[in-house]
């Protein structure tokens, strides 16, 4: 940049600082404001619903708040009663995070900020910035109401004159990303009603957001925030460098293949293997930091318990593992502890994806390969804030993680997110029609509001009437009663949401199940934190990346920390809830690309087993094969990926398949259908319209449609022709 462009910048960065007076002083204190805070920030100080898309540590949080706290402190209010900005993210952990992030500058300006989840009551105290996730805000909306002398006089909410949403890609696509969208849309109202009433003096809320990646951004913004809302993307990223399997650090190139990255990926099903490669990678550089991905629970206890014994040889170093099994307790201790440490390795399941703050990363490692583009680059995204330099580590456990990695760090790359299946989860409906009527202080919602609340929250000429049978459904089941002209919970709903009142269950979309059995330290009195099953003559367990010593296994399992140079070599991690993730349509597309094969390439492959069929179509086209195909006589191989079958076959027989037989498929697979797009906890509540709803707006007929008239069907008479599918057969 030439010194006159550099100083055009400098120029319009202190006049957009200079603009917000004293909000610009407590949130840039730097000399230099990001592209996207140049881009933001105009654009939000004036009303405007935004979507703020940049790369990771670009500063848009910053270039959000900061523009919403200027447009508040501008505007007068009758009384100061609740606060006038909510903040919404997707994790308690990223509440408290924020929190700790804007209580400073709030405080220079004389600001308070709070958290409201079930971890913290920030709400029971004066506030004007809360920052909350989307069940407690659900909460909120019902139980924050204030009364005097038996009459009602204002809601907690009531002043909320802006809302931003942190990581919004977090609710793309998503059951709780309906339900944010159902939330705000019940804040208008509120905002409304609190205008008529004379609590406020204008209802106008302004709603913007923020995430690092989002495909389509635009569409989002408008889902989301509002009809009227845009976006402001500011394209870019970081260089990656990867560690490859020679042992040397690698830049990924632009016109690098899918196929060329992916042979460039150690792969190793050995723990002391993947010691030995990150170690190698901690010695290469100034690398002192690492955070390792897994795939899973049990996977994060065995690789945390091995690098501690690997690496205390080495290096002196705090190693840690963080899961969502863990207690709360262990897993902020896990946090701070990297974050201080000079030298520390953390390894983590999903749960560090989202941005909270562990400090300096130098090293991501991924063990496996994430669900999608946009996950890889949340986690990678965790590292090289300081140099601006993305340091990988990719481990593929066999070789669909090599493949699936390959395409997806070659998309990461380019910049290419894969499109989210945004659609009206109507599985969210019941919970909140569950939720809105309680609000109403048992005096019950009118048809028209129930109607009105569904229809504002996703605007649609045929929404009203879709919403008006799922209403008359629960009349007729006995879940709803109409008294008056106002509908009441009845029946199980009406129990249930009585039942509920402690533990806020009505508040939430979450699909949870029983804590388990506790595990507790027995020297500290600490649960470590919570298993789904246990073994019952099992002496050792290795939870949190250390081993124990079983002292007592009943309702409680008591255990004492094994010194490191003590550890027993043993597969001794508990049982966990949760199933396997699905291969889905997207992640085995990476996989296709990742052996270097066309998007339409599905060959069949004569094997000295047999013939094998590599569709690539994810689980549930293959389950559509099974059933539109069953003279195949398939057995899945690779799940989602190839099938072993009695014949060959060509790209014609796929052709005749009839479009009812496709439909008929579909309608007869149901909730199957949707538990890779993650089904809401109040799904079976649905009448069977809702389910068709459901299925029909995922579009599963046309995409399964088109993948069949699509598929390249060549033979082969041997893998020879093909040394990715050589690979990924030989480890089946």
């Amino acid at each position: 940049m030439s010194d006159a462009s550099h100083e055009r910048l400098a120029c319009a960065d202190r006049r957009i600082r200079e603009a917000l007076g004293d909000v610009g002083l407590a949130f840039f204190n730097f000399p230099s404001l990001s592209d996207v805070q140049r881009k933001a920030i105009p654009r939000i100080a004036e009303g405007k619903n935004v979507l703020v898309c940049a790369a990771t540590a670009a500063g848009k949080t910053e270039a959000v708040i900061a523009p919403i706290i200027w447009r508040l402190r501008k505007q007068s209010i009758a009384h100061h009663i609740g606060p006038r900005l909510l903040v919404v993210a997707p994790t308690r952990a990223l509440v408290a995070d924020l929190a700790a992030r804007l209580t400073p500058p709030l405080g220079q300006l004389g600001w308070q900020c709070a958290a409201q989840t079930s971890d913290s009551a920030g709400a029971d105290f004066p506030c004007d910035v809360l920052i909350t996730t989307p069940e407690s805000f659900d909460s909120m909306l019902v139980r924050r109401i204030q009364h005097k002398q038996g009459e009602i006089t204002g809601h907690l909410l009531a002043n909320v004159a802006a809302v931003f949403v942190d990581e919004a890609h977090c609710f793309d696509g998503s059951v709780r990303g309906d339900q944010l969208v159902f939330l705000i849309a019940r804040l208008r109202k509120l905002r409304s009603s609190a205008l008529t009433k004379g609590w406020v003096g204008t209802d106008a809320i302004q709603v913007c957001a923020a995430s690092a990646t989002i495909h389509e951004p635009t569409v989002l913004a408008k889902r989301l925030l509002g009809s009227d809302a845009e976006a402001v993307v500011c394209p870019g990223s970081r260089p990656i460098d990867v560690w490859t399997a020679e042992n040397r650090w690698l830049r990924v190139e632009m016109p690098m293949s899918a196929n060329a990255v992916a042979e460039l990926i150690p792969v190793t099903v050995a723990f002391n293997d993947i010691c030995e490669l990150l170690w190698r990678t901690l010695k290469s550089g100034e690398c002192r930091k690492a955070l390792v991905f897994v795939s899973s629970r049990g996977e994060c206890d065995l690789l945390g318990r091995e690098l501690r014994r690997f690496l205390g040889g080495r290096r002196e170093m705090s190693v840690d593992s963080h899961h969502g099994s863990l207690s709360r307790e262990h897993r902020q201790r896990a946090e701070r502890d990297f974050h201080q440490q000079k030298d520390a390795v953390l390894v983590t399941t999903s749960t560090l994806e989202v941005g909270v703050d562990i400090g300096d990363v130098d090293v991501v490692a991924l063990v496996g390969a994430p669900p999608d583009t946009s996950s890889l680059l949340q986690r990678i995204g965790r590292g090289g804030r300081r140099s601006g330099l993305t340091r990988l580590l990719p481990i593929a456990r066999q070789a669909i993680d090599a493949a699936a990695l390959g395409s997806q760090i070659q998309c990461a790359v380019q910049g290419n997110i894969e499109s989210k299946h945004r659609i009206n989860r109507w599985d969210v409906v019941p919970q909140q029609i569950i939720s809105y009527i309680r609000q109403n202080q048992n005096r019950g919602r009118s048809f028209t509001a129930l109607l009105n609340l569904i229809a504002g929250a996703w605007p649609g000429h045929d929404i009203c009437s879709l919403a008006e049978v799922h209403i008359r459904a629960w009349l007729t089941e006995g879940k709803l009663m109409d008294i008056r002209g106002a509908m009441h919970l009845a029946g199980e709903w009406d129990n249930f949401a009585a039942h509920s009142e402690s533990d806020y269950t009505i508040h939430s979309n979450i699909r949870s199940s029983s804590a388990g059995f506790a595990v507790r330290n027995e020297l500290t009195g600490e649960v470590i934190g919570h298993v789904a099953g246990k073994d019952e003559n099992m002496d050792t367990l290795t939870i949190g990346g250390r081993q124990h010593r079983v002292t007592q296994n009943d309702q409680t399992i008591v255990v004492t920390p094994v010194s490191d140079d003590g550890m027993l070599d043993r597969e001794d991690t508990p049982r966990y809830r949760g199933r396997r993730r699905p291969v889905s349509e997207t992640f085995a597309a990476h996989i296709r690309a990742g052996c270097g094969l066309r998007d339409d390439d599905a060959p069949i492959v004569a094997t000295p087993d047999g013939l094998v069929w590599f569709h690539f179509g994810g689980e549930v086209f293959e389950s559509a094969i099974f059933s539109l195909l069953p003279k195949l006589q398939g057995i899945s191989l690779i799940a989602g990926v190839a099938l072993r079958i009695g014949r060959s076959f060509t790209s014609d027989e796929l052709c005749k398949i009839e479009g009812s037989c496709v439909t008929q498929f579909t309608m007869n697979q149901g909730f199957r259908l949707l538990e890779d797009e993650g089904l809401g906890r109040f799904a079976d509540e649905l009448p069977p319209a809702g389910v068709k709803a459901l299925t029909e707006s995922l579009g599963i007929s046309v995409r399964l449609t088109n993948w069949l008239l699509t598929r390249r069907v060549t033979a082969a008479n041997s893998l020879e022709k093909w040394p990715s599918l050589q690979r990924l057969y030989s480890y089946c």
